[in-house]
């Protein structure tokens, strides 16, 4: 396989993994090294995994945790 297309789907395998992490715990708050260290990945894999579900507005940052976005927030 290319090592482009290897690299993409281990991001999606991850990606799927990280998303039931945080909808499995509804509190769980992650600086990217602690999540690093968890899924056992490098810092730039685990920013950009975190990084993605910020933008899709799964998670958000709260201070240096990733945090899921509607997590301490009230409801309206």
């Amino acid at each position: 396989m290319h090592p482009a297309h290897d690299e993409h789907d281990f991001d999606i395998s991850l990606l799927t993994r990280v998303y039931g992490e945080y909808m499995e715990m509804p509190g769980l708050q992650l600086t990217l090294a602690q999540a690093s260290r968890l899924w056992d990945v490098k810092l730039a894999t685990s920013a950009h995994v975190l990084d993605r579900l910020v933008s899709a507005s799964f998670l958000r940052r709260a201070g240096d945790r990733y945090v899921r976005a509607e997590s301490g927030r009230a409801r309206v």
